[in-house]
């Protein structure tokens, strides 16, 4: 994988940041690359590295562009978070942000992909994607929380424009991938039936590892009526987690990464 570079273009963006982060060996960083309003600070952790993404420009709006090339090899552990929510800001133009991760998990390592909750705002665009490659010997944890609306400030009414994608290739192949496309009355679509029937919280939970079968069960019993977990195929499991809001999914969430991260949460969770 090159080194990231930011493409610069007549038409400055509100924000442009990129992050490169490699971690090898029993932990240690082997590069790391930081540019524009996209940092990495480190944080003590019981097993391995932790790594806390902050996006200094506080949130994301139209034509902010931010992307991220995280790897681990050998046997090293990483888990990725970050400082708090990802904010999406409404666009006056209405054009979206952007945002894209690759991550890559290679020989027996370890990765945690654990960003706090995106919280969509009305008026909100974006266009994200997080494309993961994983070796079969390794072990990978992707979590994807999202929200819609500030609730507590009565915004329940949501439009906008969100495109998000999570693929996931193991030894090359691709083996799951999940796409989501919400144009116009995002509250309209939110409530049917079919699709989050008025709940407005949300999380994708992948896990790639030897042990998904075992951790299977353990997972079900933190699901609430309206949330889902599958072994999708050997050492693949799926979960869809669906909350009316985020308190709520969070008490989903939090013991369901402790019984994959052996109850090593990350900090900021904890906050």
């Amino acid at each position: 994988m090159k080194d990231l570079a930011v493409e610069i273009h007549d038409e400055q963006p509100r924000t442009i940041g990129a992050i490169d982060l490699r971690v090898g060996g029993t932990g240690q960083i082997q590069h790391l690359l930081q540019k524009g309003a996209a940092k990495a600070r480190g944080a003590r952790k019981k097993i391995g590295t932790e790594a806390i993404g902050i996006n200094t420009s506080g949130g994301i709006t139209g034509g902010d562009e931010l992307q991220g090339y995280f790897e681990t090899n050998e046997r090293a552990c990483l888990c990725v978070t970050t400082q708090g929510f990802e904010r999406i800001y409404r666009s006056r133009a209405q054009i979206n942000g952007t945002v894209r991760n690759t991550i890559a998990v290679k020989d027996q390592s370890t990765f945690y992909w654990l960003p706090q909750e995106t919280l969509f705002y009305d008026g909100g665009h974006l266009d994200r994607s997080l494309t993961v490659h994983a070796s079969s010997d390794a072990s990978t944890l992707i979590v994807e929380p999202l929200l819609f609306g500030r609730l507590a400030m009565g915004e329940h009414s949501i439009s906008g424009h969100l495109t998000d994608r999570v693929t996931l290739l193991i030894d090359g192949t691709l083996v799951f991938q999940d796409a989501t496309r919400f144009r116009g009355n995002i509250t309209e679509i939110l409530d049917a039936p079919a699709v989050l029937a008025g709940a407005r919280a949300t999380a994708l939970v992948i896990l790639s590892s030897p042990f998904a079968k075992a951790v299977l069960p353990k997972i079900r019993s933190h699901l609430n009526d309206t949330s889902g977990v599958s072994l999708v195929r050997d050492q693949l499991l799926v979960s869809r987690l669906i909350a009316p809001e985020g308190m709520a999914l969070r008490r989903m969430l939090i013991p369901i990464i402790n019984e994959v991260t052996q109850t090593d949460l990350p900090k900021t969770w904890r906050l």
